[in-house]
């Protein structure tokens, strides 16, 4: 039994029974369950032949399915005898595919083709648990795949040749416009971007990603949607933002939300995985309460810088290397690189593994390490530029595979649209120098073109107006932070700031039922109910406690679908 909201392609080029259904000669035959309208949109034909694309919600009738936007396709010609998956420059929607002798198969949900007897992954589990990704193609189990950004899979459905083709995998040549000139040309191509789209609900922060988009004020946004501590400062600038647009707000406190174990088991069955369960009950609540699909800043279209260099390692080491963006003999190539390594080391134990999970994963941890540097090293060989390099690396991992699955979690319900990860954006967004986008700098200069009233107001982290230079900005960031501490000393409570609060898990069986529920011998639930306790104690932010118990859980969920052990 497929998946909720799903399909499962399979081609198989030898004789076996054809579904009555199917015309004579195909050889590619496709299932669907459930398929949300708003999520899946298939066009099949009388001859056999279908369309097929998943991924941003779409309004209009007619969909480019050569050259998906913001979602992969799938194309099956009988006559041509070839089935052709395309993925978007962001690839966030991932098709998933096993190749076994005769047979290939294709779905959007990994559960749809692990078998029995698979064998997992667990360089890739390691590396998941560890960065919340795993490498390039690789999935948790050693024989399924999936595909990456901007990338074209034919496959001859008499043969079943498999034909892979990555396009300009680093599209990279840096324009020489000044900054003005270049945030004329993002501020007018965010607008009309924006006019493309169908009324939406933004998913609103206190950020610079949610103020671009509503600094477009002819736009589609109709309403807009805060979740979490509502006390929060992060909250309060948010409801201000929109207070001067005079748009409806909608705010849902993150502690009245029904956050359990059901609700993780719920979660996998509709999207493979009970990642950010804030965002799944926003999503329905929207879908609900106003019908309209959310719209988020998640990624930022690179404008802002949040992926580069200076987004890796310690605090300390990331305001020292920012300063490679002034002169490269202050801060060399060759100390940020050894720098982002050491951050992407994987750790050779973890607090929540049994002695049989320990011993797998130390043995593991240099593997695992060794497999994501040479993949940053590729990245680094494809282009000369440093700050690029680093920064694909990080939008084709972290960003595609964990942020990106906030807003997607709306595809069960209303839709989703993410127009920030707008191709025609991104390709422009890839041509500004990275020193021109660094600390927001190109963002902060969109908004001032179409909207500067909305830097009249700090971020949830600073304590001066978001007008002010980056400079001052960040030194009241610094001082906030030695201040948050100081107080938190003295108090044992911690300044409400960020909306992401969810210290009243540690009140609730929350941890304690979540834990019990996980089957694989590869847990400690000791040594997780030992470390909830003492997080508790000392002050740990249960937000990312509750953020790894939800990774153990999605990959003891697929660890249940396979036999094989450890």
């Amino acid at each position: 039994m497929l998946k909720p909201n799903s399909f499962l392609l399979r081609i198989e080029n030898q004789d076996y029974q054809r579904p009555a259904t199917h015309a004579l000669n195909a050889q590619a035959f496709l299932q669907l369950q459930d398929p949300n309208p708003f999520y899946i949109r298939h066009e099949p034909q009388q001859s056999g032949d279908f369309k097929l694309f998943f991924g941003e919600r779409k309004d209009s009738q007619d969909i480019d399915f050569d050259t998906p936007i913001n979602g992969t396709s799938i194309t099956y010609s009988i006559t041509r005898n070839k089935v052709i998956v395309t993925s978007d420059l962001i690839g966030a929607e991932p098709v998933y595919y096993r190749y076994s002798g005769s047979t290939i198969q294709i779905s959007n949900r990994l559960e749809n083709l692990v078998k029995e007897n698979d064998c997992p992954d667990w360089v890739a589990i390691h590396c998941y648990l560890s960065f919340g990704y795993t490498l390039g193609e690789s999935s948790f189990f050693k024989n399924i795949f999936q595909t990456l950004p901007n990338q074209r899979i034919e496959i001859d459905t008499e043969s079943l040749e498999l034909k892979k083709l990555v396009a300009d995998s680093a599209p990279h040549a840096t324009n020489t416009e000044s900054l003005a000139s270049n945030t004329r040309a993002v501020s007018n191509l965010l607008y009309n971007v924006m006019q493309t789209y169908s009324p939406m609900v933004l998913m609103t922060s206190a950020g610079w990603d949610s103020r671009a988009l509503l600094a477009t004020q002819k736009s589609p946004i109709t309403a807009a949607y805060t979740h979490g501590d509502i006390s929060s400062r992060e909250c309060t600038i948010a409801k201000k933002l929109t207070g001067t647009l005079r748009m409806d707000h909608y705010f849902k406190d993150v502690k009245g939300m029904m956050i359990d174990t059901q609700l993780l088991d719920e979660m996998l069955e509709l999207h493979g995985h009970c990642l950010w369960p804030i965002w799944h009950i926003s999503s329905r609540f929207i879908s609900e309460t106003l019908c309209l699909p959310i719209a988020s800043g998640v990624i930022g279209a690179r404008m802002g810088g949040h992926n580069g260099f200076p987004s890796m390692g310690t605090r300390f080491q990331k305001i020292i290397n920012s300063l490679h963006t002034i002169n490269p003999k202050i801060v060399s190539k060759e100390k940020i690189i050894n720098d982002v390594k050491k951050s992407t080391t994987a750790p050779k134990s973890f607090w929540f593994t049994s002695d049989k999970g320990s011993k797998l994963f130390r043995e593991l941890a240099n593997t695992t390490t060794k497999n994501i540097h040479d993949t940053l090293d590729k990245y680094l060989n494809e282009t000369n530029d440093l700050s690029f390099a680093i920064e694909k690396f990080n939008y084709d991992h972290i960003s595609r595979q964990y942020m990106m699955k906030q807003p997607i979690l709306a595809q069960a319900f209303n839709g989703y649209y993410s127009p920030l990860s707008h191709p025609d954006l991104i390709k422009t967004v890839y041509s500004i120098p990275f020193d021109q986008r660094i600390q927001n700098r190109l963002t902060k200069g969109v908004i001032s073109k179409l909207n500067p009233g909305l830097l009249n107001f700090p971020m949830a982290a600073t304590l001066t107006q978001a007008k002010h230079s980056i400079f001052t900005q960040e030194v009241s960031r610094i001082l906030r932070i030695i201040f948050e501490k100081l107080y938190f000393k003295i108090t044992k409570n911690r300044l409400n700031l960020g909306w992401f609060n969810y210290d009243h898990l540690y009140s609730n069986d929350f941890f304690e039922t979540t834990i019990e529920s996980l089957r694989s011998e590869v847990w400690s639930k000791h040594r997780m109910h030992k470390r909830i306790y003492e997080n508790k104690n000392c002050g740990i932010d249960a937000g990312s406690t509750m953020d790894m118990i939800c990774k153990i859980k999605t990959i003891d969920y697929y660890l249940s679908k396979a036999t094989q052990s450890i």
